[in-house]
């Protein structure tokens, strides 16, 4: 959960966020202006399939608040649960 908040923050200032990157795995990459002008998601699985599938987004324009206040909720949810 911390490294998707992290991954807002980044976001939020225009970087690109890779998650999930193994050497021997899937990664995730969201990229803000992908190849059709608009933000996307990349998944590679380059050790496995060799399959790389991307996915146009166009979110709302307050996707990144909206993305925290979810996260806030599933942490006050959980983080005492997880933390007991």
């Amino acid at each position: 959960m911390e490294s998707w908040a992290d991954a807002l923050d980044r976001l939020d200032t225009g970087e690109e966020v890779a998650s999930m990157e193994m050497s021997s795995g899937p990664s995730i990459l969201i990229q803000l202006t992908g190849e059709r002008d608009c933000p996307e998601v990349i998944v590679e699985d380059e050790s496995g399939s060799m399959v790389t599938v991307r996915v146009p987004l166009v979110p709302p324009d307050d996707w990144i608040a909206d993305q925290r206040q979810r996260l806030r909720q599933v942490m006050d949810h959980w983080g005492p649960i997880l933390s007991a």
